[in-house]
């Protein structure tokens, strides 16, 4: 109830402002009573205060500091009545309220202050009585148009209505979920930008009034209002009011409030739509990349649902959150658990918005903590692996820049049948694997066919080491001189397909040398290098040299 109504009551229609004027607007929201000269600690945000001012009648000083505080503290205004302990309102007490723009009423004689607080209370709890039930009757108009079928669109257009300004409703990617039917695009354009960069800069988490910069005066929506829509501590989006300022029409953000309820849970209700058919999708994947599901037709009856076509060529990208914060999850496992899952929740939907609808029949499922994109392609080709990686590279840094979230790639071969997808899925895997094992983060690894280098890596070190030990000898570390020189004879005569001459150019020495070194090296090996086997063998040693030392 504003300050000017309730000085409209019968009790107050004689009571005379003498300062703050222009703040009769204040909104009371309760009223107190003063017996104390400690009131202060006791009032609230947009009390109207009613005093005789009998503790402090002879301390001017005390009523200019009540003053001061009350204004500070955000309260309505201060009614005095005199004629009784104070005869008037001192002078410096006006110029103090006036200074602040505070309201002070000087009230009638002939009513006492429980008569005037008894009728100011019940003139608040009647319009509290009205707005409750203007709200109730808003959400029931609003619940009955989502109820019946009616949809995001049908509620924005009945608030548009009664707020008589075009709304629009965001999501939180800032995507258009719906519009009233008035509303200009092309003029909504500068608003949408400001929109995105204020929202980047700073959590909006309730109702604010915003203006566009001066500088953009092509815009007919210049001011315009943000109301953020929450579920479950998330937000979820916001609704724009394009128009004045609501914070004088309590009524209007009332509607507004109300709106927000029921598109909130509207939203609730299609993310537990969307989480269920997520779910399932993620059951058939799975399945189907663990083997499960075995045949092609099993894969095309089932898969037709996901678009699943068996004339393309598919490959599979897999990503990964790096470094989970595994200290926090242990200390703080259900706030953790949450961030998590709100997380997961966000890539989900950048990968679905950004990735997703960037490539043809592809398809995102998760599997534990997995992120999976199945992509099939008419014809793959280095040309094409190209372009997908640069897509990858530039979807890693949209979420590293916009919401600071460093992922990592896997990205398979292609695959020529569909019953070959869990392969492209474990290359997939595997090239995500290699990545963290190489100690690297935000990495795009593609999955090669192991060389044998790699292969070898797999083996225990001190296995290697035996068989190199083993093969080589006496030259496996080889120290003086000479014996140098028949490692690097030997090496050079493996590399050359054990051709004397040939040998002997690459290392520009007489090729009587290299028969005598590499007869030196058949006397210490004990090994003839006529042999298949006996070379292969020591081809691996040197492979290994370059691993071991």
């Amino acid at each position: 109830m504003k300050l000017v109504e309730v000085l409209a009551l019968p009790t107050f229609k004689e009571a005379k402002v003498v300062a703050g004027h222009h703040n009769l607007a204040n909104v009371v929201q309760s009223v107190n009573l003063m017996d104390a000269p400690d009131i202060i600690h006791y009032l609230n945000q947009g009390q109207l205060l009613l005093t005789t001012a009998y503790s402090i009648k002879n301390n001017p000083v005390a009523l200019i500091e009540l003053v001061q505080q009350m204004s500070e503290q955000g309260c309505a205004a201060l009614g005095l009545k005199t004629k009784r302990y104070i005869e008037e309102i001192p002078e410096e007490v006006i110029t103090e309220a006036n200074e602040r723009n505070f309201p002070i009423i000087e009230l009638p004689l002939h009513y006492s202050l429980g008569e005037m607080l008894t009728e100011a209370l019940s003139g608040i709890l009647k319009e509290r009585t009205e707005e409750l039930n203007y709200a109730l009757s808003i959400h029931r108009e609003f619940t009955d148009i989502v109820i019946s079928g009616g949809g995001l669109t049908n509620v924005i257009n009945s608030l548009s209505s009664i707020l008589d300004v075009p709304v629009i409703l965001l999501n939180t990617r800032l995507e258009i979920m719906a519009s009233s039917k008035d509303i200009d695009r092309e003029a909504f354009f500068s608003v949408y930008k400001y929109i995105h960069d204020i929202t980047n800069q700073e959590q909006i988490n309730q109702y604010k009034v915003l203006t566009l910069p001066l500088n953009d005066t092509t815009s007919e929506y210049k001011q315009f209002s943000l109301y953020p829509i929450h579920t479950t501590n998330q937000q979820k989006g916001y609704v724009v009011i394009l128009g004045t300022s609501l914070k004088q029409q309590y009524s209007s953000l009332l509607a507004v409030e109300q709106a927000a309820n029921v598109i909130s849970f509207e939203f609730m209700r299609l993310h537990a739509i969307e989480q269920q058919s997520r779910r399932l999708k993620n059951e058939f994947f799975s399945d189907l990349v663990d083997g499960i599901i075995a045949t092609e037709e099993e894969i095309i009856n089932r898969g037709k649902i996901y678009t699943i076509d068996k004339s393309l060529q598919y490959i599979c990208i897999t990503c990964k959150l790096d470094q989970l914060n595994q200290i926090e999850l242990e200390k703080h496992s259900l706030k953790a658990e949450k961030k998590i899952h709100s997380q997961r929740d966000l890539i989900y939907d950048l990968l679905d918005t950004v990735l997703i609808k960037q490539l043809e029949n592809s398809i995102l499922f998760t599997k534990g903590d997995i992120f999976a994109i199945l992509v099939g392609f008419e014809f793959y080709n280095e040309t094409i692996e190209q372009e997908v990686l640069e897509m990858v590279r530039q979807t890693q840094l949209d979420m590293i820049q916009t919401s600071n979230i460093s992922l990592s790639f896997g990205i398979s071969n292609f695959a020529e049948n569909i019953k070959d997808i869990p392969v492209t899925y474990k290359e997939a895997v595997e090239a995500l694997r290699l990545g963290y094992r190489e100690n690297e983060e935000a990495f795009i690894k593609t999955y090669r066919t192991k060389e044998l280098t790699e292969l070898l890596k797999s083996i225990p070190s001190q296995k290697l080491k035996e068989f190199y030990k083993s093969t080589l000898k006496e030259l496996a570390y080889p120290e003086d001189k000479e014996k140098q020189d028949l490692v690097q004879t030997l090496s050079c005569f493996l590399n050359n397909n054990c051709q004397i001459s040939e040998t002997a150019k690459s290392m520009y020495i007489h090729r009587n040398t290299v028969i005598y070194r590499i007869k030196k090296c058949e006397d210490i090996l004990g090994r003839d290098l006529k042999s298949a086997d006996e070379t292969l063998r020591l081809r691996i040693s040197f492979l290994l040299k370059s691993i071991l030392l």
